[in-house]
């Protein structure tokens, strides 16, 4: 009974040792990365393959853990001062610097005279917090039209252009809904996926609002221009231009668009694969060009994910070199070859370009270049959920745009002000 207790204690002990951060392995310096993405982890690899050859006393090891319980291991393994040398980070970044669980690298890009310059802006801010920066951009998504041009044509009307406006499209909406009735039609001229990023967060600042501040202490729901911004989806839906709400929460706009049923689609980036290995996009059916432009332009919300260095990493200069790499020309090249995520890194866009023949994929390009970080801050997780159940209020008819953006700002600026 000992023996076999000695044995768990030793094999315990073992895999204590294995799993530490910067623990040494066969002769090298162990460095750990955590990632959540199981489709993007074969690339991941071959950018850290392609690291670990170059290097004499340095592995790198992936660390792969489900999205599920990726923040549950992290925060548990931050406690313990053993987070992973290097990890994935998103919007919840200011809650980790407020918890003193990232090392700032201000003073490292300084030192290797880094050009931040060579990133889109937007994923440069994100990896900002309280005027340091504390991430280094791994790639982007942005939010664009997609149009189904076999529709356009089906009924005489014209294909937008870039630079629209949305008066632009409410009159060429209009046009289709028109000819769609007349001949008995039951396609949409408009489709939205409502959720905050592809849709309401973008019209927000191109109507002059915005849903919280750059500092994160004020919300934007109090301003008239927000709240025009959910008035304008709600009056596209009360004209017949933009499908029911009742149509959108049941089925994926994008879904409906592909199978033929609308001709003006808002799309996320993240689904440039989909639309380019579609039926439609094969056939040449699909031109992306940017948002229609209103009283403010026509910026996306961008989000994206960074890399960044844990403050408890026992070897630092080592976790840094590697964050250099694999944000770097290599990292960034191998990454846009993989057609994994759009780089952040804009010296590599054109490669990731290579792996689309069917939609022009660089219009994400374009809606990046004057994009806003996505919205979020320390409290982000204690509002964004109310916030989409108003949303959610306002687009099913069942209280106003101004209401429900009222009741936003009294419940988010109260969540800010403590």
């Amino acid at each position: 009974m000992k023996k076999g207790l000695t044995v768990v204690v030793m094999v315990l002990v073992c895999t204590t040792l294995l799993f530490a951060a910067g623990a040494k392995e066969t002769g090298k310096t162990k460095l750990s990365l955590a990632l959540w993405d199981e489709n993007q982890k074969p690339a991941i690899q071959k950018i850290v393959d392609r690291y670990n050859e170059s290097q004499d006393t340095v592995n790198v090891v992936i660390e792969l853990t489900p999205w599920d319980s990726y923040w549950t291991k992290l925060d548990a393994a931050a406690g313990s001062k053993s987070a992973p040398d290097v990890f994935w980070m998103n919007t919840y970044l200011p809650n980790y610097v407020q918890g003193g669980i990232l090392l700032p690298l201000d003073d490292l890009i300084a030192r290797d005279k880094i050009d931040m310059g060579a990133y889109v802006e937007a994923t440069v801010k994100m990896n900002q917090y309280e005027g340091k920066t504390w991430g280094m951009p791994k790639g982007l998504d942005s939010v664009a039209v997609a149009l189904n041009t076999k529709l356009f044509a089906k009924y005489g009307v014209q294909v937008p252009t870039e630079g629209w406006s949305w008066t632009d499209m409410v009159r060429i909406s209009t046009q289709l809904r028109d000819a769609i009735a007349r001949a008995g039609g039951d396609e949409y001229p408009i489709l939205m996926e409502l959720d905050a990023q592809p849709s309401h967060f973008n019209f927000a600042h191109q109507t002059g609002g915005y849903v919280i501040s750059s500092d994160f202490k004020q919300s934007g729901y109090n301003l008239p221009e927000t709240t025009l911004a959910y008035q304008r989806v709600v009056d596209l839906m009360d004209t017949g231009l933009l499908a029911p709400y009742i149509v959108l929460s049941d089925t994926n706009g994008t879904d409906l668009f592909l199978s033929g049923k609308g001709a003006i689609l808002f799309v996320g980036s993240w689904k440039g694969t989909v639309l380019e290995n579609s039926t439609l996009g094969k056939e040449g059916d699909i031109t992306l060009i940017t948002m229609p432009r209103q009283e403010a332009g026509n910026q996306s919300v961008l989000g994206g994910l960074g890399y960044v260095i844990s403050a408890f990493t026992k070897n630092p200069d080592a976790a840094w070199d590697f964050v250099k790499f694999i944000t770097g020309q290599v990292g960034n090249t191998i990454q846009a070859e993989e057609g994994i995520d759009i780089p952040a890194f804009k010296a590599a866009q054109s490669t990731y370009v290579n792996n689309f023949k069917n939609i022009n994929i660089d219009t994400f390009f374009k809606a990046a270049e004057s994009a806003v970080p996505f919205p979020a801050g320390p409290e982000f997780t204690k509002w964004f959920g109310f916030v989409n159940d108003y949303v959610a209020q306002i687009f099913g008819g069942k209280i106003s745009a101004k209401a429900g953006t009222d009741a936003i700002y009294t419940q988010m600026q109260a969540i800010l002000d403590k």
